[in-house]
C-alpha cells in the first residue's frame, strides 16, 4: 500500500466520500466513515449541547429522545395541523438528565420555535399550553400547543430543535388549556403560582361559565354540567 501522503488531494468533497478510521465500538477495527456520517455526529453530539433536540419517530414502540404521536403519525405531518404531541423526557443527545420539568417552566405558556435541524425552512411557532405525563408511555409527556405560524411539517426520522422564543414570564403570566370534551370535570395544573382569572369559551369561541375551584396557587378544577369542549384561559 502506498503512503497516504502520495495520494492526490480531493478538492471536490461530497457527502458520500470516505475517510478511514478506527471504530471504538469494534475493538478499534479499521473501517470507512462517510463525510455525511461524521457531519451528522458533529451536528448531533459534538457541537450541540444546549439546544433541545428530538427526532420525529412515526413508529411504535417509542425511542429515547423522540417526538411522536399516539397512535403513530404519518411519514409527513403538516405543522399547522398539530395541536398535541408526545415528547420524551430526555432530549436526543442526553439519555441521563430528565428535562421534563422544563416543559412546564419556562416553556409552559410561552411561545416556542420548532425547526428542522438540517433545513430551517421547515419551521413553526406554537404557544406551548400544557404538559402532562402520559399514562401509557411514562417516559413521555403530552404537549398541548396552539399553532401560530410556520412552513412545512415533520418528516419521519428527521431531527428537530425546540427553542424558547418568547418567555411568558417576561410579562404577566398566562396559560391556555384545551378542554377536549372527554369529561365534565377537568383538574388543570396551570403553574402560574397565583390565583388567576379564568375565562372559558366553547368550541365556537363563545364565553361560557363553569364552577371554578382553586385547589392551590398552581391548580384549578373546572366543573361543567356535562362533557365540555372548548378552551380555558388563565391570566
Amino acid at each position: 500500500m502506498a503512503k497516504i501522503s502520495t495520494y492526490p488531494l480531493d478538492t471536490n468533497l461530497i457527502g458520500s466520500d470516505y475517510w478511514i478510521g478506527s471504530d471504538a465500538n469494534s475493538n478499534y477495527a479499521t473501517k470507512n466513515f462517510t463525510i455525511d456520517s461524521v457531519a451528522e455526529y458533529m451536528n448531533r453530539v459534538a457541537t450541540q449541547q444546549q439546544a433541545l433536540r428530538y427526532v420525529y419517530n412515526n413508529t411504535l414502540p417509542n425511542i429515547q429522545g423522540s417526538l411522536m404521536f399516539d397512535p403513530a403519525g404519518a411519514n409527513s405531518v403538516p405543522f399547522n395541523g398539530i395541536t398535541t404531541f408526545l415528547l420524551n423526557k430526555y432530549e436526543l443527545t442526553d439519555s441521563v438528565n430528565d428535562i421534563s420539568g422544563y416543559y412546564n417552566q419556562p416553556l409552559g405558556g410561552s411561545d416556542v420555535l420548532i425547526t428542522q435541524c438540517d433545513n430551517v425552512s421547515q419551521w413553526a411557532v406554537y404557544r406551548w399550553n400544557n404538559s402532562v405525563q402520559d399514562a401509557t408511555y411514562t417516559d413521555f409527556y403530552n404537549i398541548d400547543v396552539t399553532y401560530k405560524s410556520g412552513n412545512g411539517g415533520l418528516t419521519a426520522s428527521k431531527d428537530y430543535f425546540i427553542s424558547l422564543l418568547t418567555y411568558a414570564g417576561q410579562n404577566d403570566a398566562n396559560f391556555v388549556f384545551t378542554l377536549d370534551g372527554s369529561a365534565n370535570q377537568y383538574v388543570i395544573n396551570h403553574n402560574l403560582n397565583k390565583y388567576p382569572s379564568v375565562t372559558i369559551v366553547d368550541a365556537n369561541d363563545i364565553e361560557v361559565f363553569a364552577t371554578v375551584v382553586f385547589n392551590s396557587l398552581n391548580q384549578v378544577t373546572l366543573t361543567f354540567s356535562s362533557n365540555f369542549t372548548g378552551k380555558a384561559f388563565f391570566n
